[in-house]
């Protein structure tokens, strides 16, 4: 019996990120998104762009600093 090879997202954290998104929005197809949703969504794209740029700074998803 053959093993699948491992796919994309679990070769390298920007396809990992990347996907992590592609699914949030896909299960949010259809619905209005809550405040909530809006800032996970944020937070998973602040975690793609760690992920391409090497950016180590850490999540500040707590902070509500700011404007």
């Amino acid at each position: 019996m053959s093993v699948p090879p491992p796919s994309a997202a679990d070769q390298n954290p920007v396809s990992a990120a990347n996907e992590a998104i592609r699914r949030f929005v896909r299960e949010r197809s259809n619905v209005a998104w809550t405040r909530a949703e809006l800032a996970e969504l944020d937070r998973l794209r602040r975690a793609w762009r760690r992920a391409g740029c090497g950016d180590r700074t850490p999540d500040r998803t707590g902070d509500r600093g700011g404007p």
